[in-house]
């Protein structure tokens, strides 16, 4: 078993395992508190769809959040439609309050044909027509939900046994599949390619029905020996494969993730997919493939082409071919056909490849000794949508994310035989080998590339990928109107949210406001704010920033001389989530509902919490600085792999990976001992276990400790909360402590933090809030009572932005803090608010309105012509430096600062806008 799954099972969820029909569970004394009065949980939660409906029956699932004291963590809840129809659904708690109350609950519910709107409410839940069943065998675990049944395996290259649907095996033998190459393409000599198989090691069901079942298979992968798969001793890249089967569906859900443990210089992944087997039973011109596009159309031909020919076979025979039909019998067609058909080519093997984000194709073949025909179809951007079979029943198959994760295929091989293989290729071996080496073998420094590399650092040992995926048994070749239907499934994914305003009132995620447009200014403000987000967007679309290991991220800084962003300079290339760029995502998704701000937030999340942060190995719960190589950078920081960034997205969609991924950031308290944050800035000592700094590392850690605590209940977390507060309240300069931006000693064992007595009022503490600190402490500070520690935090507040004269008065002395005036607007405000000093509230906004980096953007340009490759949006600006020095004339860090400041000053020192 692998240490990743090993950990990610020591603290799953005990209540993974929670049915529709038990009240949620109970987790000790604390869990059994009665909610505090007042509340409004009589009041429905409304949900609706983000962006339309789906078009096909699909399981989802979401949470919602509580306000303290509202909902008993006993508490079981009722789903209907907006008009009252009873809808079956299951919950399970995702986070409690400190006094045991609800804070985020877990729903999913059927796959019902969708209504417009829901409404979720404590009740008893519907059950549902057939319930999922959960059944454990010696070799496999079976689901089934009356329409579906599923049979896994348990140990083996099996991971899906068999796939039916009544009398009739829909797939059969569903293997992980993975191909090796020694060396990249592209160089002299040839490379040599192994074949691999994922082995079962673990097998275990984290969630029983009646609505849905969830199993995860857990392994790594093994060489192939000819037909012996993973017979091979070595072991590599540790995966895990998690199952969904839900009431009502006639589809099952796979998520499956792997973590690289391999050399990255003689380890080239050339094809990482699914496999399975897929019954053939009617004759080849009723056996159909379907591919679905993005764009609402459908590539569809059958195995034997009747249409085309040099003779008619008639008009009924022609319109069934294309619609996916049965024929009528051959008895029935025009004479010549009818007797010459079997002459025909039969087309056994079919590929859709997406070698870009911007270009598919399709290509066919009748076998492997013949060529392959590689006009068949092209277009843009596929969906991922496939279907397999024929007329009386097939397999259907989606990979979401398809084209922003290019290279992607889904490949069809034996289809005129008795049984089909089809392989979902999440990495494409029609695409280059994927090549995981840094982008140079020189560092080139942090003074003009600003750039961070440590021999040995820029590996990408322990980063993640995940791929989500969905199988549908299909009684029937799908017509063209649903496989349009089912393309929109697999391409994006249905959704159910909550209002903004329902979000904001449980009070959850720190200090946030809903928009406000009470005065010209501040329309001016929440404009950029919608402009921001839409410019993104439009620059993710534009810059074609996907890829398999880059699709979520965006780029750092632009270089207005090439109108290109910095993708070639070091630390300026790609972005990471540095200064919050998903948090601010978020917050925009919150207070507005925006789907655009949704999609791009997620996906930033899924990108940080799997390719920039390194979940096992030497850096085990840190993650990566900026850089070109996503994992290149040498600075190993605990501020990137932080979970109060990703708690947006584990919260509101109740994503079980993620979940786990967050999990692993707590190695980062043992792994900084390894490798201390402040190894290259001040002389080795052994005085301490390691050393950090309060902000951003104690805090990156407080927000892991804080997450597994309102996660688990377990007070320990909570312990090593207040251990540290109490010590930083101690020490005579408080949260202006230590050299190097703060640098305290840190002991893993006990969470005690060590006064250092050097550097104190000295040091520039510009990145102590820089990663949304203020907002963890905040947060923090409402769940725990440490008095002393507020009044810590509260000083610093006061005194970080002072003028001189305030600060002899207070400290005796006058010192430079070295912060950055937006970055630290919300923390000035804050503290205006805690002491009710309206003129301190104003100096909040006064330190932003202020920065030249805090101004808003103005309206993008568009350059074309000579002057670029392709027509370009960009950012006109006059700035050449920002307030670092850097020369940069439109950075991420402005637009994620400037939002987060504007979201949190309206909700700290509305009335003191401008």
């Amino acid at each position: 078993m692998s240490a990743s799954s090993e950990f990610a099972r020591r603290g799953f969820l005990a209540g993974a395992g929670v049915t529709a029909a038990t009240p949620l569970f109970v987790r000790g004394s604390e869990a059994a508190a009665t909610p505090r009065g007042g509340s409004d949980s009589d009041q429905p939660t409304e949900l609706h769809w983000l962006g339309k409906a789906p078009g096909a029956p699909v399981n989802t699932t979401w949470g919602v959040p509580w306000s303290r004291g509202e909902m008993s963590a006993k508490t079981s809840f009722a789903l209907t439609t907006a008009d009252g129809a009873p809808v079956p659904v299951q919950s399970w708690p995702l986070a409690y309050w400190p006094d045991g109350t609800l804070k985020w609950s877990g729903h999913t519910a059927a796959a019902n044909a969708a209504a417009e709107g829901y409404r979720l409410k404590p009740g008893e839940p519907a059950a549902p027509d057939n319930a999922v069943s959960v059944s454990e065998h010696r070799d496999e675990i079976r689901l089934s939900n009356g329409t579906v049944e599923i049979g896994l395996g348990r140990r083996g290259a099996h991971v899906i046994r068999s796939i039916g649907r009544g009398d009739r095996v829909t797939a059969e033998n569903g293997r992980l599949a993975l191909l090796v190459q020694d060396r990249p393409d592209g160089e002299h000599a040839e490379p040599r390619r192994t074949e691999w198989s994922g082995m079962i090691e673990n097998a275990e069901i984290e969630q029983r029905g009646p609505v849905r079942a969830v199993v995860r298979l857990s392994g790594r992968y093994r060489r192939d020996h000819g037909r012996n798969r993973g017979a091979g001793g070595r072991k590599m890249l540790p995966w895990t494969m998690r199952v969904y089967l839900a009431a009502g569906d006639e589809s099952m859900s796979l998520v499956h993730n792997f973590y690289w443990d391999a050399d990255s210089r003689h380890v080239f992944v050339r094809g990482m997919g699914l496999r399975l087997g897929v019954p053939m039973a009617d004759d080849a011109h009723n056996r159909h493939i379907r591919f679905g596009t993005a764009s609402g159309g459908v590539w569809g031909e059958p195995v034997r082409v009747l249409t085309g020919l040099r003779r008619d076979p008639g008009e009924a025979v022609r319109h069934a071919q294309h619609a996916g039909d049965a024929t009528p019998p051959p008895a029935e067609w025009s004479r010549e056909v009818r007797e010459g058909y079997r002459d025909l080519a039969l087309w056994n093997d079919f590929a859709l490849f997406q070698g870009s984000s911007e270009h598919f194709e399709v290509w066919k073949r009748t076998s492997a000794e013949s060529s392959w025909l590689k006009n068949a179809g092209r277009g843009g951007r596929a969906s991922g949508f496939g279907y397999v079979g024929g007329v009386s029943g097939g397999l259907g198959v989606g990979m979401h994310d398809f084209w922003r994760r290019f290279p992607r295929s889904l490949d069809v091989r034996g289809a005129a035989g008795d049984t089909a293989t089809v392989t979902l290729w999440s990495y494409s071996p029609h695409g280059e080998a994927m090549d995981l080496r840094h982008y140079d073998t020189e560092a080139h420094g942090l003074g003009l590339a600003y750039e961070d590399v440590q021999e040995g650092f820029s590996t990408p040992e322990g980063i993640a990928r995940s791929t989500e995926m969905r199988l549908w048994a299909l009684e029937s070749t799908p017509s063209r109107e649903r496989a349009v239907q089912l393309s929109e499934v697999v391409d994006s994914p249905p959704q159910l949210v909550a209002r903004p305003e329902r979000y904001h009132r449980a009070g959850v995620f720190g200090r946030w406001s809903l928009p406000d447009r009470g005065s010209s200014a501040k329309s001016a403000l929440e404009d950029s704010l919608d402009r921001d987000v839409a410019f993104y967007a439009g620059q993710v679309d534009q810059r074609q920033w996907y890829g398999f290991w880059d699709h979520g991220d965006v780029m750092h800084t632009y270089d207005a001389d090439r109108h290109e962003w910095r993708y070639d300079v070091g630390g300026y290339a790609w972005d990471n989530g540095e200064l919050g760029t998903d948090a601010m995502l978020w917050y925009a998704f919150l207070r507005s509902g925006d789907p655009n701000a949704f999609r791009l937030a997620r996906a930033m999340t899924k990108h940080i919490s799997e390719v920039d942060t390194h979940h096992t190995g030497r850096f085990a719960g840190l993650g990566s600085r900026h850089n070109v190589s996503h994992w290149g950078d040498g600075a190993k920081e605990a501020r990137v792999s932080e979970s109060f960034t990703k708690r947006f997205c584990y919260y509101l969609t109740a994503d079980e990976l993620l979940g786990e991924l967050m999990r692993s950031s707590l190695r980062a308290d043992e792994t900084m001992v390894r490798v201390p944050p402040l190894r290259n800035v001040l002389p080795s000592q052994d005085r301490v276990p390691t050393r950090l700094r309060i902000g951003p590392d104690w805090y990156a850690l407080v927000s892991n400790w804080l997450t597994e605590w309102e996660r688990t209940g377990e007070t320990r977390w909570r312990d090593r909360i207040v251990t540290g507060m109490r010590d930083i309240a101690g020490f005579p300069a408080g949260l202006f402590t230590g050299e190097a931006g703060g640098a305290v000693g840190f002991d893993p064992e006990t969470a005690h933090l060590t006064n250092l007595d050097k550097g104190d009022y000295q040091s520039s503490y510009n990145l102590s809030m820089a990663f949304c600190g203020e907002q963890i402490l905040w947060e923090t500070l409402d769940l725990v009572d440490v008095p002393e520690f507020r009044r810590t935090l509260l000083d610093f507040a006061r005194y970080v932005q002072a003028p001189a004269e305030e600060k002899i008065d207070r400290f005796g002395f006058d010192f430079d803090p070295g912060v950055f005036k937006t970055i630290y607007s919300r923390v000035t405000a804050w503290a205006g608010e805690q002491l009710d000093e309206p003129w301190l509230r104003r100096r909040g906004w006064q330190r932003f309105t202020s920065d030249p980096n805090g101004q808003p953007w103005p309206e993008p340009v568009r350059v074309d012509g000579a002057a670029v490759a392709s027509p370009v949006d960009e950012i006109p600006t006059d700035r050449s430096h920002n307030q670092s020095g850097d020369f940069a004339t439109c950075a991420t860090n402005d637009a994620a600062q400037r939002g987060l400041a504007i979201i949190s000053l309206l909700a700290i020192a509305p009335d003191e806008a401008p």
